[in-house]
């Protein structure tokens, strides 16, 4: 699966400015959402280190709970893709037990490609020492622009 740096369209679904594919096992089998669609979502934030920001930074946006029921996702896996091509599958349990975020702002401002936007799928790293370990960062997608619900 490549990605494209430009705005990703599907017949019918998406308008300008849509970039996120999400496909497989889910309600309407494939649609293309843009920034408008996953903030008008539940929000959600919190505060954390990772191990590309030293310092506490606030992300918020869309926790993957609550992304997954919007889309009527049925599977219990995901794969999630990169501008880059690098891409985790990762299970939809781990994700939901461990409060897994899809960011879209950055201490209030809206992610760039630039800086790991403009979706970013993370984990509140400081909540709990478990998920400060290769196993949750590998899965820390960042610039993502396709997500497989298999």
């Amino acid at each position: 699966m490549t990605c494209l740096a430009l705005p990703v369209r599907n017949a019918g679904a998406a308008g300008p400015g849509s970039f996120l594919r999400v496909h497989g096992r889910i309600a309407d089998g494939s649609r293309t959402l843009d920034m408008a669609s996953l903030e008008a979502l539940p929000p959600s934030k919190f505060t954390t280190t990772t191990p590309w920001h030293p310092v506490p930074v606030e992300f918020s946006g869309v926790l993957v709970r609550d992304f997954l029921s919007a889309m009527g996702a049925t599977g219990d896996r995901l794969v999630v893709t990169a501008l880059n091509d690098y891409l985790a599958e990762i299970e939809i349990a781990l994700l939901v037990e461990n409060g897994a975020l899809l960011a879209t702002r950055q201490n209030s401002e809206p992610m760039a490609i630039s800086d790991k936007g403009p979706v970013f799928l993370l984990f509140p790293f400081d909540s709990q020492k478990a998920l400060q370990h290769q196993v949750f960062y590998s899965r820390s997608v960042w610039q993502i622009c396709d997500i497989e619900v298999q």
